[in-house]
C-alpha cells in the first residue's frame, strides 16, 4: 500500500491568521508609508527638484543623496523582513514558495538600489555632470529597479492564482490581476515620459510605487476581520 501524503493523513482546513503572523506583515504596508514619506519630504527640500516629473531615485543625487539611499537600504531591508512571514502564511497552498522568492527579489533589489544610485535623469543634474551615455552604475540601478517592479507584478499575479476558485475570497484573484495591470500601465508611462525634462514620469512611478502596499493593506484589513486564509492539517 503506497504511503500517505501528508495531506491524505490529516484533514486541511483554512484557518484565520495568527495575530503575530498579522503584525509581522503590517511592517511591510508601514515600510512602504516610510519610504513614501522620507522621498516626499526630501523632494520638498529640494527647490530644484520636480516631484511630478522626477523619480525618488534622483534624491539620491546631489548633496544629501545619502538620505535617500538609506531609505531604500531601509524600505529593503524591511520587505526581506517578511519573506519568511509570507512564507509560513502561504503554507499548503498554491504560490508559497514563488510569492515567497518573488519577495525576497522586490526587497533584495531595493536594497541594491540604495547602493547603487541613478545617474542624471533629464531635466535633474544637481552635480552638472551633463553625461553623455548612461554609466554602469546608472544601468544597474535601472535594472534592479526593473526587477523590483517585475517582482512585484509577479506576485500579484501569483496571489490571483492562490486567490482563484477560493470562496472565502471571492473577487480577490480578479482584484489582483487588476493590480498588476495598473503597476505595469503606470511604469510604463513613466518609462516613456521620463527621457522628457519636462512632464510626469515622477507622478506615475509613485502611483506604480502605492500599487502593492495598497494590495497589502487592503488584504491585511481583510485578514484583521477574521476571515480563514492559512491552510493547517489536523
Amino acid at each position: 500500500m503506497q504511503q500517505q501524503t501528508a495531506e491524505e493523513k490529516g484533514v486541511r482546513e483554512t484557518i484565520p491568521v495568527p495575530p503575530h503572523i498579522r503584525r509581522r506583515l503590517w511592517y511591510g504596508v508601514i515600510g512602504s508609508g516610510l519610504f513614501m514619506m522620507i522621498a516626499g519630504i526630501e523632494g520638498a527640500r529640494r527647490p530644484d527638484y520636480d516631484a511630478w516629473h522626477q523619480a525618488i531615485s534622483a534624491l539620491s543625487l546631489g548633496s544629501g543623496g545619502s538620505v535617500q539611499l538609506f531609505n531604500f537600504l531601509l524600505f529593503g531591508t524591511i520587505i526581506l523582513s517578511t519573506v519568511t512571514v509570507w512564507h509560513k502564511m502561504l503554507a499548503g497552498g498554491r504560490g508559497a514558495m514563488a510569492f515567497s522568492i518573488l519577495t525576497a527579489l522586490t526587497g533584495a533589489s531595493l536594497i541594491v538600489c540604495g547602493l547603487v544610485p541613478q545617474d542624471p535623469a533629464p531635466g535633474y543634474d544637481p552635480e552638472g555632470l551633463a553625461l553623455k551615455a548612461p554609466t554602469l552604475r546608472g544601468l544597474m540601478h535601472l535594472l534592479f529597479a526593473g526587477i523590483a517592479a517585475l517582482s512585484s507584478v509577479v506576485g500579484l499575479l501569483v496571489m490571483a492564482w492562490r486567490f482563484a476558485g477560493d470562496p472565502l475570497w471571492y473577487g480577490w484573484a480578479v482584484y489582483s490581476v487588476l493590480m498588476a495591470v495598473a503597476m505595469v500601465a503606470c511604469v510604463t508611462v513613466y518609462a516613456i515620459w521620463s527621457t522628457s525634462s519636462t512632464g510626469y514620469a515622477g507622478t506615475f512611478e509613485r502611483l506604480a510605487l502605492i500599487v502593492m502596499p495598497i494590495w497589502a493593506l487592503t488584504f491585511l484589513v481583510r485578514l484583521e476581520t477574521g476571515v480563514a486564509f492559512m491552510r493547517r492539517y489536523s
